[in-house]
């Protein structure tokens, strides 16, 4: 699936100006809203090749792409693609009274799920907001010297960042339920668990879970917000992931299988939960290992 957006705008200037400035991979990089560095830059002669690192912050972590100019065409168009993100390609069209049409076109192809896709990835996904922004910056910068769109606008993201794995348990259903229903089971040794209130229903049920991120430690609350018996629950965090504990039969014993849902509200959380999520599959796949043994260890099944 390719996602693409498209603006355009007329610039008073000649069209071998816009595109003079345009070959410099520094002038629209540093006109995104917001604060950017670039880095590494490296004009060719004939403009193919010429290449330069971006670089900018989210939440605080820095994030890269390397662009490189794939075709020019000179007073016409320039096509540059990112190491990681989208091709964005600038066409030009003189106007009578020396003036310039310039359409830009990001084109990014979604391939992966979106809870493989690094941070970076993330990073480079850009919103319609900020091809609207760099357009208008590109335009202003040529005729007046400065940034009409100067600040980064709070873009929303709708997807939802997902993780989710299961395991099979030589051990019945309902065992199995029993067992994974403590929070302290299911989230696993990492995160500690306090001010645990359960309710005979299951709905209702809140606790504290605290755990480190990159040496930082965090908090929330979670309440299970559904419950049925032998079959599925599901908890809330304060912050944010919505997690679903599911147990059915299946080879003979029980299927256990972990779903966590979450919607960042913006391209700043993306990136950092996207990371998050990455950087625990490896503690995650090992959780549900040690769930499955302690669960057959209780049946004698081991």
């Amino acid at each position: 699936m390719t996602r693409t957006i498209l603006r355009s705008t007329v610039i008073k200037a000649p069209v071998e100006t816009v595109f003079t400035f345009l070959s410099d991979p520094t002038n629209w990089m540093t006109a995104f809203p917001g604060d950017s560095d670039v880095t590494n830059l490296d004009i060719r002669p004939d403009g193919v090749g010429t290449s330069a690192r971006w670089s900018a912050k989210a939440w605080g972590i820095p994030m890269h792409v390397t662009h490189e100019y794939r075709e020019v065409m000179p007073n016409k168009r320039i096509v540059s693609k990112a190491s990681v993100g989208p091709v964005i390609t600038f066409s030009l069209e003189p106007l009578n009274g020396s003036g310039t049409e310039l359409a830009v076109e990001s084109a990014l192809e979604i391939d992966a799920p979106l809870v493989r896709v690094p941070a970076q990835a993330l990073f480079a996904r850009l919103t319609e907001d900020d091809i609207q922004g760099m357009v208008a910056n590109v335009k202003s910068l040529l005729e007046t010297g400065k940034k009409t769109v100067p600040h980064a606008s709070e873009a929303k993201f709708s997807q939802t960042l997902t993780w989710s794995d299961s395991v099979t348990i030589a051990a019945a259903v309902e065992d199995v339920f029993e067992l994974v229903k403590d929070p302290r089971v299911w989230l696993g040794p990492d995160v500690q668990i306090s001010d645990l209130v359960t309710t005979p229903e299951g709905v209702g049920t809140t606790f504290q879970a605290s755990w480190k991120v990159l040496g930082i430690p965090l908090k929330t609350t979670h309440e299970y917000t559904e419950y049925v018996p032998k079959s599925h629950f599901t908890s809330k965090a304060a912050l944010g992931p919505v997690f679903r504990v599911e147990v059915a039969p299946g080879d003979g014993g029980t299927r256990l299988s972990i779903r966590s849902d979450t919607v960042p509200r913006n391209m700043a959380e993306a990136a950092v939960d996207a990371l998050i999520i990455k950087m625990s599959e490896r503690g995650q796949a090992q959780q549900l290992a040690g769930i499955k043994a302690k669960a057959e260890r209780r049946t004698g099944a081991l």
